[in-house]
């Protein structure tokens, strides 16, 4: 081969060159999305979009070693590095095989915990709320947790297809820790712990100001242990239906104004959400900090395991999905799927296994499920 045709073999395609500052500005991107778990949201609150699209950064940098395995391998240093540097975060994103078995250590009673965002059971669909209930107790029935945790639980003492405390507490064995954040005459809404082992201790947590969110703890004995569960709902967006109609145009809206209007409300909105979740965060880590026992926790944080608000209650603590779950372990079902933001916490003196994000779709959130047990 004389060196004309090694120089035409050696030139760089016209090809790769965009798809090389791609990848350029993609690890740039992702270097900075990993601050996103080490910096408020009070500080600095566009971090809080990085973390929610971290793992569509992980497609993107998988198409780039994909890509580059095929036509100039030594570039796949560059995303490789990138992974590598933050390769602590994607377990908690990505698993790819589950463990249905308990760990080869001594344990204590195993229990199964099983949380859901069940969506005040479907009420404001007022045609379809009744078979919804229904449905829902029908997973309650399958699953038959020894532990259950819900949250935006609505319950009333009206007669009607809603008196769902009274209905728990009727086909089921459970002792109950209810806490509400709105209670209207008959009607109260807020998150519910029930449980067949005993309840010893109750509380809540205080986030030292008026707010629609709330915290609840409650002390169960299993056998001779005793653990703490921590049952919450942090804020979410509030997006209203104009911010939704506003979500759903954007493909085809036109008008700089309208554009402007609806984008600025949007980022508003994620602005103060994001703030007032890592104050509600900081408030239970806080508080778990003095629990005399092992501490579980479970609930709809509106937040992904990237996010400031995720990294103030996971401390130390182990995530369930990360020990033993498979897939994506998406929960979120809405406008970005496949977004984690429910999520099982425990203290490593806690074992689990088996974890599962329920199939059933009757609620917008998918319910999470879990055995755990006390290390002897």
């Amino acid at each position: 081969m004389d060196s004309a045709q090694q120089s035409i073999r050696k030139r760089p395609s016209r090809w790769h060159r965009p798809v090389w500052w791609a990848n350029v500005v993609a690890v740039l991107v992702l270097l900075v999305t990993y601050l996103a778990p080490h910096v408020s949201p009070e500080t600095f609150w566009p971090l809080v979009l990085l973390a929610f699209g971290y793992k569509y950064l992980l497609f993107a940098h998988f198409f780039f070693l994909g890509y580059w395995l095929v036509f100039r391998r030594k570039r796949m240093l560059l995303s490789g590095l990138a992974l590598i540097i933050g390769w602590g975060h994607l377990a908690d994103h990505v698993q790819l095989m589950g463990r249905d078995e308990p760990p080869a250590v001594a344990l204590g009673e195993p229990v199964k915990l099983l949380s859901w965002n069940v969506r005040l059971f479907d009420l404001y669909n007022w045609k379809d709320h009744p078979r919804t209930r229904d449905r829902i107790f029908e997973v309650l029935h399958r699953e038959d947790a020894g532990i259950l945790c819900l949250q935006e639980f609505f319950t009333s003492a009206r007669a009607t297809v809603f008196p769902t405390r009274d209905a728990i507490m009727r086909e089921f064995p459970y002792q109950e820790h209810l806490g509400w954040s709105i209670a209207v005459r008959k009607e109260h809404f807020g998150v519910a712990t029930f449980s067949k082992h005993p309840i010893v201790r109750r509380g809540s947590v205080e986030f030292g100001r008026r707010t629609g969110n709330i915290c609840i703890w409650t002390d169960i004995a299993i056998g001779p242990d005793t653990i703490r569960l921590y049952n919450a709902h942090l804020a979410s967006y509030h997006f209203g239906k104009e911010d939704y109609r506003f979500i759903d145009s954007l493909e085809v809206e036109r008008d700089a104004d309208s554009l402007k209007r609806g984008g600025g409300r949007i980022l508003q909105r994620l602005r103060e959400g994001s703030v007032r979740r890592a104050q509600e965060a900081g408030a239970i880590a806080e508080h778990m900090s003095t629990s005399p026992h092992p501490v579980v926790f479970c609930g709809d944080i509106n937040d992904v395991p990237m996010s400031y608000a995720y990294s103030q209650l996971r401390g130390d603590r182990l995530d369930a999905f990360a020990e033993s779950g498979s897939g994506l372990g998406g929960t979120y079902i809405g406008k970005l799927p496949e977004l984690r933001i429910d999520h099982i916490l425990h203290d490593a003196a806690i074992a689990s296994w088996g974890f599962h994000t329920l199939p059933d779709e009757l609620s917008d959130h998918h319910a999470n499920e879990v055995m755990i047990a006390v290390r002897e």
